[in-house]
């Protein structure tokens, strides 16, 4: 079977001949993200003569794939045969950039001075020990000369040998005390000098990945001419990424209003730093799903009783022998897996966006996420609160908006505002343009709820029940301390049934306005205006009837 020679690291178009081997360096000049995917423009620009070439392009990243790999030239150059090479790379000159040799030698600059310090600080450290040495020997000297001088009997003599070893001691000692304080000064400046260097360290180790990691990209040229030729090396990259986040700021005076602060967060770990690249951002999603489902049909069939009722008995006699030969444990036989769920996927064909920053933008491998401002969308909302007595004591701010631009909102992380105070944070869904969104908008600290039941003597609580009924009443009040008139959208529960002979009859006051919204079975809905100052009360209760002879469950 023959293998085929196109890899994951070898291209062969067509092979070359005889060749002049020229080495250039591939820039990252522009970047285009899409959600989980980027696609790299790189340039590479040399001087070649007329002929065909071989030219090397080394300091690649090392996760470089060839399915994405396009080189483009101009008209007049034609490209043969490429090659990437990740393991056994090849021989390559010194491509080191400015940058890099500035930061590697500051490195080497201040390793010298390091080294420098340390030989200073030894020198300084060699004086105050002869200082030591010159007061031991000046002490062993006055003790010698002592003895001799009292068995003479000069008295005199005793006394200038004294001063005179008095006065050289304190001068040895005074040299030795300047020379160390010489020294501590010397170690503090060195704690300057290591920091320096580990700075400069780690600026150099910014600038460039490991010596032995990366690849190297070759291939062959043919120019008509000589001159200066650029070639446009594209790939298509993963492990970049580009979210939106959004401050939203909510107006609720006469005029509604929401404003909404657009920035993207962008981060990147290709192996390789951008730098000084011109960045796009497109909400083109390349890496998901780019065609419909499958679907399945059901598979039905008809069995007769008696049939059925042979499997069900076999079907026990099986679970009889799996709970003996298991008995006491989990049954480890495998289950069928079910079949694929049927998704809705959804598909905004025609709606892509695309964003170009302005100026150029550093993004470091790894290490950077970068924050850019994008825009501001100014939307009209509807503002109200939503109140909830039997879970929440107090009501709560909503906002609802339409996407009126021409674009997808991406989904994202969002900050949220009301009326110039930060209230917290929310995500924003992806939606769609013409789409509705309703989102909270913090607590309305004014607006306080209670709910409430009867009780009967037995101490029941809001509950009245006989073999065949059953009934609930409650009590729920908002009270307004808020200064200001809001609509109220009040939300409250009763049970449901979908038997015929289980009926539920509902009482309340004021009338409801909805129920079941949204197809939300069982769930009641008032719209109330509840003016500053004002309390309003609603009232209601349910009967749950059955026929005798059942249970309620």
């Amino acid at each position: 079977m023959f293998r085929p020679l196109l890899t994951a690291s070898f291209i062969a178009l067509s092979a070359p001949g005889f060749a002049d081997t020229f080495t250039g360096e591939a820039v990252i000049d522009t970047v285009t993200i899409y959600p989980g995917l980027a696609e790299i423009s790189r340039l590479i620009t040399l001087d070649l003569p007329a002929g065909s070439h071989d030219i090397i392009v080394p300091g690649l990243p090392q996760t470089l794939a060839t399915e994405g790999l396009r080189l483009s030239a101009p008209q007049s150059v034609q490209v043969g045969a490429i090659s990437l090479s990740r393991d056994r790379l090849p021989v390559t000159p010194d491509q080191t950039t400015p940058a890099v040799q500035a930061a590697k030698d500051e490195v080497t600059r201040l390793e010298e001075a390091l080294r420098q310090r340390d030989v200073t600080i030894e020198e300084i450290r060699l004086r105050v020990l002869a200082a030591e040495e010159q007061i031991a020997f000046l002490q062993s000297l006055s003790q010698a000369s002592a003895g001799d001088t009292l068995s003479a009997g000069a008295v005199a003599d005793i006394r200038a040998l004294a001063q005179m070893v008095g006065e050289e001691t304190l001068a040895v000692r005074q040299a030795a005390f300047t020379a160390e304080q010489e020294a501590l000064a010397a170690m503090r400046a060195r704690e300057d000098d290591v920091t320096a260097l580990n700075d400069a360290r780690q600026a150099l180790a910014a600038l460039i990945a490991p010596e032995t990691e990366g690849s190297v990209l070759t291939f062959t040229v043919n120019t008509a001419a000589p001159g200066e030729v650029v070639i446009d090396v594209s790939t298509l990259e993963s492990y970049a990424n580009w979210s939106p986040v959004y401050d939203m700021r909510l107006t609720t005076g006469d005029t509604a209003a929401l404003d909404i602060d657009r920035a993207v967060v962008v981060s990147q770990q290709t192996g390789q730093d951008w730098l000084n690249v011109n960045l796009i951002l497109s909400t083109a999603r390349p890496g998901e799903q780019i065609a419909p489902s499958d679907v399945w049909a059901p598979l039905r069939r008809i069995i007769s009783e008696e049939e059925l009722a042979r499997e069900q008995q076999q079907v026990m006699l099986a679970d009889q022998v799996m709970t003996r030969s298991f008995a006491g444990g989990v049954s480890e036989m495998a289950m069928e897996a079910p079949a694929p769920a049927i998704v809705a996927q959804a598909d905004f064909s025609g709606a892509t966006v695309t964003y170009r920053y302005p100026g150029r933008v550093d993004i470091r491998n790894g290490v950077d996420d970068l924050r850019l401002p994008l825009d501001q969308l100014s939307l009209e909302a509807d503002i109200w609160a939503e109140a909830v007595p039997s879970r929440d004591d107090i009501a709560y701010r909503v906002a609802e908006f339409t996407n009126t631009t021409d674009e997808i909102l991406l989904p994202g992380q969002a900050l949220l505002f009301a009326d110039g105070t930060m209230i917290g944070f929310s995500h924003l869904p992806l939606l769609a343009a013409g789409a509705d969104q309703k989102m909270g908008f913090g607590p309305l600290d004014g607006l306080r709820l209670t709910r409430s039941t009867p009780r009967k003597s037995e101490g029941e609580t809001g509950v009245f029940s006989s073999a065949n009924q059953l009934t609930e009443q409650a009590q729920m009040t908002v009270e307004n301390l808020t200064g200001r008139d809001w609509r109220v959208l009040l939300r409250d529960a009763v049970p449901y049934s979908e038997q015929d002979d289980l009926e539920v009859e509902l009482n309340a006051s004021p009338a409801v306005t909805q129920r079941n919204p949204d197809g939300q079975r069982g769930i009641l809905e008032w719209d109330l205006n509840v003016g500053a100052g004002e309390t309003a009360e609603i009232g209601f209760d349910y009967t749950l009837t059955w026929p005798t002879g059942y249970v309620l469950q």
